[in-house]
Order: structure tokens, then C-alpha cells, then sequence
């Protein structure tokens, strides 16, 4: 059955700036974002319309944690509870977990993309592996005891098992073994990502020559900058055409001036917004997880999510609660709202960092990233004080988590 929805706005965001108009959809496909359409409509008024966040990189968010859990209920509540954060599409992450449980997850992830439908909200495009392939001595938060050497069979297994589905990958290119999967990654069309590395400026020079084309989360877990030796966080900046990314906009990942220093190098073009998110309500039982920045650490116990302070008092969160749930970590939403009006064009610059650029490097741009005609009919329904009215997915209208 054709289903053909015209939505109105006097604010719509396209990749040609912000128009005043319809934009049209046939079963879950933009036909035309135009001026002149004579049938019924959807008048949102003055609200804005933009095209869904893609959120490349998030290991959990609300009630499901794909990362630490691994299975298809993850997927499923992350997929439900991302809407809310104003996510359409997003890369299940992975984390440096046990052989095992990687291989668990990305078989789960491969099932839950061939079943999945519109109505199950955020769709997941693929599997970004965050590791294994990573240096000791930029952990952050990953495992030291589930490091692996990088290879192309080591790869390709994993890949097998995900039916294909992986789609980006951070490693650290000084590794032996990680130029050949890089150009491995880049024959077969995968992103390759710098991160969790100790890389100097000439080994990510010879990466990028070797098909490296992205930085994960841009100045975390990664050799500085020096004036003798740039290192990767100087190469990141030195070179115009690779892409960087960096996490929710709290202050408390990165500052708010080294977001615009990076955001002035490399603007719209190359810039990504991503999350970085958790899903701490999801924890497997018993699993205690120390968060050093924000000095607190959370434990499922019971049921119920446990946070400890570093001075010792303890808040208790169910996983029922979802206004608790959802204020735990900052939402895409919300850290879009922390950086547009230091950015060029506003929404229209919010559309290439966080729709446009993650669809491109989730290999997806054809179908995302853009109110364009043919694409995925992806779109957000923003007030004023950018308060999400609606969220469609694939052309349907999706309820938003309570």
C-alpha cells in the first residue's frame, strides 16, 4: 500500500541552508522537499524540521547498554529510548570485552538488523568496534585484559559473525599487524578510525596513506600535542580531510574552548558529533563500573542501578524510572543545544556535524544524513528552545519514551 505524508514548515533545515515549504514522503522515502504541493498536509507551523541525529558512536542510552550486555533487548531499548535524545539511525558500540562476549554481541546485532522495522525507532545501521585493537597505554575506560593484536582474519571473523554489518573501526595504527587492516578496512569501504593510541605524527601520517579517515572522540585516549612531536592530536588537526569526533558537550570530556578550536580547523566539513554514551541502567548484575571523570561508580544490584559518590552517598535508580533513566548521561539533544550558537550556521551547521558527516562514515550517507529527496525520511520536530515535538523514523511517527 502507497502511504504518501506531506509535512509543512516555515523552517526546514536542507543542506542548501533553511527553506520555507513541504517535505514529501512515500512509504518511509522523501519524494521532494519543496514549495508547492497542493494535498493535505501536517502543519507544524514555524517549528524547525531537520534530518535525525546519526549517532556513530554509543555503546548505550536509556535502558538498554549493547556494550555491556550484548543481546537483542539492548539493541531493542536503545533503539526505543534514542528517539528521545532526537537519534534516527546509530552504530551499536562495542567496547574491549572478552573474545566470547565480542562475538556474542556482533551475532546479536546481525540478527536484530535483519529483523528490525520502522516502528522499532532508531535504526541500527551496523556495528562499530571500539577495540580490541587498541594501545595499553590509552585505555580510557576499555579492558587491559581483552586486547587483542590487530589482523585481517581477526577482523574478517568478527565481521562474519555480524553478517557484514561492522561498519566503522577504532584501532591504533602503530600496532604491528593494524596498516594492513587499515588498508584492508578501506578496500572493502569501512572506516577506519584513529583512537586509543599512542601513534606518533608519522605513524597516523602513514595510516592516512594507508586509508585512515577518522580520529575517535579527538583528544581523549590519545598522544598529544607537542611541538616537536604532534602526535596524533597534531595530526588530526594538521590534515584538513580526515574527520574527527568528539563526545557529548557537557565540559566535562573535553572543554568548551578545545571543541572550538577543533571546530575551527575543521568547521562543517569534517567535524562529527557523537555521544559516547553508556546505558548504566542496562549493566549486567554485579558488574561495577568505575567512571573516573565523573567520580562515581555504578553497580546493578538487584535490579536496581546503584550510584556512588566519591564521598560515599549512594543514589538507587529503577530502571522503570525513566526520568531518572534519562538524565543520567547528556543526550544528543542536549549537547547539540551546548554548541549551536557557537557554530556558523546554527541548525544548518548542526545537520552536516551530527546528520550529514556520521552518516558518511557509517557508510550510510546514500540513505541518511539529509532532508534530500530519496533519503530516508529521518526527521526531527524542534520548537524554538529546540524541545523535541516529534521524531519520525523511516516515515513513521515514533512515540516518545516515558
Amino acid at each position: 500500500m502507497t502511504e504518501t505524508v506531506a509535512l509543512k514548515s516555515t523552517r526546514i533545515i536542507t543542506p542548501d541552508g533553511c527553506v520555507d515549504g513541504y517535505v514529501i514522503f512515500t512509504n518511509g522515502k522523501i519524494e521532494a522537499v519543496t514549495h508547492n504541493y497542493q494535498g493535505e498536509a501536517l502543519d507544524y507551523g514555524d517549528h524547525w524540521l531537520m534530518p535525525g541525529f546519526v549517532d556513530i558512536h554509543v555503546h548505550g542510552w536509556g535502558r538498554g547498554s549493547f556494550a555491556y550486555k550484548g543481546d537483542k533487548n539492548s539493541l531493542v531499548h536503545m533503539s526505543r529510548d534514542l528517539v528521545s535524545s532526537g537519534v534516527t539511525s546509530w552504530l551499536a558500540t562495542s567496547g574491549t570485552m572478552p573474545h566470547d562476549f565480542l562475538e556474542y554481541s556482533v551475532k546479536n546485532a546481525a540478527e536484530y538488523i535483519s529483523e528490525v522495522t520502522p516502528q522499532a525507532g532508531a535504526e541500527v545501521l551496523g556495528v562499530h568496534m571500539e577495540g580490541p585493537w587498541i594501545s595499553p597505554k590509552h585505555l580510557g575506560m576499555q579492558r587491559a585484559d581483552c586486547l587483542q593484536a590487530p589482523s585481517v582474519s581477526g577482523f574478517e571473523h568478527f565481521n562474519q559473525l555480524a553478517g557484514g554489518n561492522i561498519r566503522l573501526v577504532t584501532l591504533a595504527p602503530e600496532l604491528e599487524g593494524a596498516l594492513e587492516m587499515i588498508r584492508h578496512l578501506h578496500a572493502k569501504g569501512i572506516t577506519a578510525s584513529a583512537g586509543h593510541t599512542d601513534a606518533t605524527f608519522d605513524q597516523i601520517t602513514a595510516a592516512i596513506e594507508a586509508g585512515l579517515s577518522h580520529f575517535t572522540h579527538a583528544f581523549s585516549a590519545m598522544r598529544g600535542f607537542h611541538h616537536r612531536e604532534l602526535g596524533v592530536v597534531g595530526a588530526l588537526m594538521y590534515y584538513p580531510d580526515v574527520y574527527a569526533e568528539v563526545a557529548k558537550q557537557s565540559g566535562i570530556t573535553i572543554k568548551p574552548q578545545a571543541f572550538d578550536i577543533l571546530y575551527r580547523l575543521k568547521g562543517d566539513r569534517r567535524l562529527v558529533l557523537m555521544s559516547d554514551c553508556m546505558g548504566y541502567a542496562d549493566f549486567p548484575e554485579g558488574y561495577e563500573f568505575h567512571h573516573y571523570l565523573r567520580q562515581e561508580t555504578f553497580r546493578i544490584h538487584n535490579g536496581q542501578l546503584n550510584i556512588t559518590a566519591q564521598n560515599g552517598t549512594c543514589q538507587h535508580i529503577s530502571p522503570d524510572d525513566w526520568p531518572a533513566i534519562s538524565g543520567l548521561e547528556m543526550s544528543f539533544l542536549d549537547s547539540v543545544k551546548n554548541i549551536v550558537d557557537r557554530l556558523e550556521n546554527g541548525l544548518v551547521s548542526v545537520a552536516r556535524i551530527a546528520c550529514h558527516n556520521p552518516a558518511v562514515l557509517a557508510g550510510a550517507e546514500k540513505r541518511k544524513g539529509s532532508l534530500t529527496a530519496g533519503k530516508d525520511a529521518d526527521i526531527l520536530v524542534l520548537n524554538d528552545d529546540l524541545i523535541l515535538q516529534d521524531v519520525w523514523c523511516r516515515g513513521v511517527k515514533q512515540p516518545l519514551p516515558r
